[in-house]
């Protein structure tokens, strides 16, 4: 069994885990789920780079990750009933993890590297089910020590009280 269970995926720790050597050692120790929009974005994100190669397709076949396949009707639900009602803004990818957990009454975890994401987690009373790439790390015994802001566990906390605010607050 994996030390890490439901682990949602969003395309920045993809790319961060690609470009970092981290890629496959992280699949043997965790759970991955993706979306099938979140598989493209990673894909073509870092094309420029030379080094860096992003092929999820592989890994999907061989059943060392799940990508999911939403239903649309699932994303517009999630975009009327939650999305609509603040003013963030996420991407597609996002959008379909955030619509997954949503609708879901599994403990998923979202890790990614975006701050809006924790802010909706947070506003929605959902904090617990958002984790940075470094908690992840952490936890699998892959710990790094230079990490960029955007995958520490400081950032995915300061996004969180941000949200929580918004909820108090009741902004919009």
């Amino acid at each position: 069994m994996k030390k890490f269970q439901l682990l949602m995926l969003d395309a920045g720790p993809v790319i961060g885990l690609f470009e970092m050597g981290l890629w496959d050692k992280f699949i043997e120790k965790c759970d991955v789920i993706i979306g099938r929009t979140v598989a493209r974005e990673a894909q073509y994100a870092r094309q420029e780079i030379a080094d860096v190669r992003i092929d999820i397709q592989p890994y999907e076949s061989e059943g060392k990750i799940t990508v999911i396949d939403l239903d649309t009707a699932d994303v517009q639900n999630f975009r009327t009933n939650y999305l609509n009602k603040c003013n963030y803004r996420i991407d597609d990818g996002e959008m379909e993890l955030l619509a997954m957990l949503f609708s879901s009454e599994k403990p998923y975890k979202l890790c990614t590297a975006d701050g809006p994401v924790f802010q909706i987690l947070a506003r929605y009373n959902k904090s617990e089910q958002g984790i940075s790439l470094e908690e992840v790390l952490n936890r699998v015994g892959l710990s790094r020590s230079q990490l960029s802001w955007i995958y520490t566990k400081k950032f995915r906390e300061n996004h969180t009280k941000l949200g929580q605010k918004d909820a108090i607050q009741n902004f919009e």
